[in-house]
């Protein structure tokens, strides 16, 4: 974000792509470094398949955080946020035994699910908006391909099915989107 910023006092707009990075929890913290800076900054990165998209029912995009911080007169303002119902991160559910809200979440075979132990098994998280059109899980669903064009293709990273944990590295791919 040093450079985006460096970039973006040099001509007035900065943009830098980081690929095979794709664990990011701190999506946020950039975006307000540029606010510090009295510009309007975006931070976003694609992340490992969770997420099935609307109408689906395979995991085959990631949490996808996307942030935005804009200067105001007093502290910036800030979205930090996923692109999923909510962010894998909610262990803390299965360290409880508490089951997870229901709409968060489906099996293999689409169905609704509220076990915290399946999420991280065989089955999904839902695009923000939950599932299907009637709760506008397609806008979730397309801001995630959003974020994992501009952070995954643009940046000659890996998309998609494509990307693997952080501790795993992939080729790139040549399969189109």
């Amino acid at each position: 974000m040093k450079l985006v910023i460096k970039k973006a006092k040099e001509s007035s707009v900065g943009v830098v792509a980081v690929r095979n990075s794709n664990h990011y929890g701190i999506a946020g913290y950039y975006a307000l470094m540029a606010a510090e800076e009295g510009m309007t900054g975006t931070s976003m990165m694609n992340s490992r398949p969770l997420v099935a998209p609307t109408g689906e029912i395979e995991r085959v995009l990631g949490t996808n955080p996307i942030a935005l911080a804009a200067p105001t007169k007093d502290r910036p303002f800030l979205l930090d946020m996923a692109t999923s119902v909510v962010p894998i991160g909610k262990e803390v559910y299965q360290r409880k035994g508490k089951s997870i809200p229901e709409g968060w979440a489906i099996d293999s075979e689409g169905n609704i699910i509220r076990d915290v132990g399946k999420v991280f098994n065989d089955s999904a998280l839902l695009p923000l908006g939950g599932f299907g059109e009637l709760f506008s899980g397609h806008k979730g669903y397309g801001l995630s391909v959003m974020v994992d064009i501009l952070a995954g293709i643009v940046s000659g990273g890996t998309w998609s099915r494509h990307v693997k944990n952080t501790s795993e590295k992939r080729a790139r791919s040549t399969t189109s989107l």
